[in-house]
This record gives structure tokens, C-alpha cells and sequence, in this order.
């Protein structure tokens, strides 16, 4: 099943992850995956900061599985090590350049920037973060049961630490949080307004029911206002759906006040802009800038719950981003480009970016009060396939455009 075909598929059948299959983790090895405790931390973290001039490595707790080195699983683990030195060794000196930066211009940096700084500067922080990536990895049904390319478990380490530490920004003080968000709503004040911004331009299926406004006729050219009308309806019974889900699901569970806010924030974050983000870093597709020129870009979520055998209810959140139809690209990295080709490169029609990712959502242990909620990534998908044309094509095609001109 191809990329488009899947799309159409996973929106009507909500048990499918957005690549059109069953998920590659049975209902025991997801279980597993939700016993792993990562207790989120709150905005005050005690953690020491540690000397700035001693050289500190991330260590890892050597684990006592009685399974042989060669296993799949282990082979895993023993690679995350060095990938997870490495994303957070990149972040801590991004931050470290980007504070000398602003102190060399004197530009003034917002307070969220000042936490992300404060937060990947802090040694006995990335110690914990390397932790927590690597227990992810451990019980990871994919991590487990196939041999992982160092590229797909960058892919999926980085985007698990960074919605966790989404839900982790939920949980602090607003002084503490790293993201300046801000939420609305229609029955509650906790939709991510990013969300209610863009939801016109992307498709979504909450618990099998659809919105989308592609399923909604088009406005005329010159019907500007009523296009706005149109859009704003949307919007708003998209929004009073999708809130009617998620307390639905808070009060089955029992969730408080506060715990209830911090659901819907959490989910309709990575509902929104945000969560597209964190697909996209550490992705094959971040490397790669394609021409907007017949580009055909579709963004899909998928929502819906998950009863495990013990009886624990879930929220399942699916991704997916699909660009399809463009016939140019950029690669963004310097280190890729050869010498002697003219940039941007031309690609046939079946060129393709493709990223998913299904997301759980758990209630968590107390944190200031009030119930924390839990994010953990299930599988995730990340392809470029970009196929750059031959010279031959390339002279059958400015041929083609040469012909073209001399009509017109």
C-alpha cells in the first residue's frame, strides 16, 4: 500500500496506524511499554547543576538481562548509547552557542529560551534525560524485536524526549516552561491555539468521525468573508468534538480538575504545529527542502482509546505528514552537496517525503497536586525517498519546456 492510499485508509478505521497496517506491537508488548515509569518532573527540578569545568560523560546503568549480546533487542540498546550521547552532547552545545551568541550582541533572550538554556546546560538533567532515553529504548516493541538503523533510533529518541518534555512543560509554573503556548477552547479554555488556528488545513478523525475541509464545498473566488464563515464553523465543531472526547475520557478515568487540563493541553499540543515539529526533527525529511511547485502536502490525526487486558484505558494519537508531487528539492546539509551540481535538484514524479507516528497518552503519577500525563511514542515511520532525475531526463524535460515557450 502506497503513502496516499494509506492516508484515506487510517482516517476510517481508527484501529490502523496512519501507515495502513496494524501496529507492529501486539496488545502484550504494548502493555510492557506502559508499565516503563518515567515520573515526569515538574518545573522546580532539585537536580545539581555540576561543575561546568569538570568533563562529564552521560553514563548508563549497566542492566542484568541474561540474554545474549547478539539479540536483537540488545544490539539496540548497545547503539542507543552513543546516539543518545550525541543528541544530547548537539543540544547542550547548540545552547551553549546560542547563550554566547545573544551575550556577544546583546540581544535580550526571552524567559523560554532562558529555560531551554538553563535545561540542557544542566549535567545532572541531561544525566537523567540520557536515562529515561535509554529505559525507552529497552521497552520499545520495535527497539525489541527488529534490528533499528542508526538513523531510525536517532529518529525515535529524540522525538520520545521531546514529547515528553511537552507534557513535562505542562506540568510547570508558566516562569519554568520552555514553550510560550496559549490555549482556548469552546467547552474548556485548554486547546492549543495552534490547533484551532490550522485546523482547516489538515484532516482529522476523532473516535471514527471525520473533519476535514476538504469534505466541505469550496467558496468562490471573491466570497473571502464567507470563507472565513465556513472556516470559523469548522473550527468550532471540530473543537466542541474533540473537547466532548477528552473529558469524556477524564471523567471514565477519574481525572481531577487540573488533571483534566493538562490532558487536553498535552493532546491537542501535539495535535497541533508543535507536534508536526517533533516529527520533524532528527527525521530524514528535515534534511531535505522541497519546491512548492505542484506540492502536495497532507497532514492527518488520528485519535482514539485503547483498552489493554488489565483493563487501563488510553488515548492513541496518530501523525502523519506526506508530501508528495513535487518535482524539485534542496538538501539543507552543506556536507551533501557535490561539487559541480546545480542546486535545486530536479526529481521524478514518484518522489516522496513520509513521516508518522503513533503516540499513547497515560495518566501519571502525582505531580504539584494534580495527576501528570504520560506520553510515549508506539512506532514511528520516518522515509525520503527523493529520486533525482538522469541527465537524459533532464534533457528530455528542458527540451520539453523549450517547446512549450515556443508555443505560448
Amino acid at each position: 500500500m502506497g503513502p496516499k492510499e494509506s492516508v484515506a485508509k487510517v482516517v476510517q478505521q481508527p484501529n490502523l496506524g496512519l501507515c495502513g497496517v496494524q501496529p507492529m506491537c501486539n496488545r502484550s508488548d504494548q502493555e510492557l511499554e506502559f508499565k516503563v515509569l518515567r515520573l515526569p518532573r515538574c518545573g522546580q527540578c532539585s537536580a545539581p547543576e555540576l561543575d561546568p569545568a569538570v568533563e562529564t560523560e552521560l553514563t548508563f546503568a549497566e542492566k542484568a538481562t541474561g540474554s545474549s549480546p547478539s539479540n536483537v533487542g540488545q544490539r539496540n540498546v548497545q547503539a542507543a548509547k552513543a546516539i543518545i550521547r550525541s543528541i544530547f552532547g548537539d543540544l547542550e552545545r547548540h545552547c551553549e552557542e546560542e547563550q554566547k551568541h545573544y551575550q556577544s550582541t546583546g540581544a535580550q533572550p526571552s524567559r523560554q529560551k532562558c529555560n531551554t538554556w538553563a535545561t540542557y546546560t544542566n549535567k545532572a538533567r541531561l544525566q537523567r534525560f540520557a536515562s529515561d532515553s535509554l529505559a525507552f529504548v529497552q521497552s520499545n516493541a520495535d527497539c525489541r524485536t527488529r534490528l533499528l538503523s542508526p538513523k531510525q533510533l536517532r529518529f525515535l529518541i529524540l522525538l520520545q524526549h521531546l514529547v515528553s518534555e511537552d507534557c513535562s512543560d505542562v506540568n510547570r509554573p508558566e516562569p519554568l516552561r520552555k514553550h510560550q503556548d496559549s490555549y482556548e477552547g469552546v467547552l474548556t479554555s485548554s486547546v492549543n491555539s495552534q490547533l484551532v488556528k490550522d485546523a482547516h488545513r489538515s484532516e482529522f478523525s476523532v473516535d471514527g468521525q471525520s473533519f476535514s475541509m476538504q469534505d466541505l464545498p469550496a467558496c468562490a473566488e471573491g466570497m473571502e468573508e464567507e470563507r472565513r464563515s465556513t472556516i470559523a464553523k469548522f473550527q468550532s465543531e471540530f473543537v466542541t468534538a474533540l473537547e466532548t472526547y477528552l473529558l469524556g475520557f477524564c471523567k471514565r478515568n477519574g481525572l481531577s480538575v487540573g488533571g483534566t487540563r493538562r490532558l487536553v493541553q498535552v493532546v491537542t499540543t501535539q495535535m497541533s504545529q508543535a507536534g508536526l515539529a517533533n516529527l520533524d526533527r532528527g527525521s530524514q525529511a528535515s534534511r531535505y527542502v522541497v519546491g512548492s511547485q505542484g506540492l502536495d502536502q497532507r497532514t492527518a490525526y488520528n485519535l482514539s482509546t485503547m483498552t489493554l487486558a488489565s483493563g487501563a484505558e488510553l488515548l492513541k494519537l496518530s501523525i502523519l505528514c506526506m508530501k508528495t508531487g513535487f518535482s524539485q528539492y534542496l538538501e539543507k546539509d552543506a556536507s551533501l552537496k557535490v561539487s559541480g551540481v546545480e542546486y535545486p535538484k530536479r526529481c521524478k514524479p514518484e518522489s516522496y517525503i513520509y513521516q508518522y507516528a503513533t503516540l499513547s497518552f497515560t495518566v501519571g503519577p502525582q505531580v504539584d497536586d494534580c495527576e501528570s500525563i504520560v506520553c510515549s511514542v508506539l512506532d514511528a515511520i520516518d522515509e525520503a525517498q527523493l529520486s533525482p532525475l538522469s541527465p537524459q531526463d533532464e534533457e528530455e524535460i528542458i527540451i520539453e519546456e523549450r517547446e512549450l515557450d515556443c508555443v505560448t
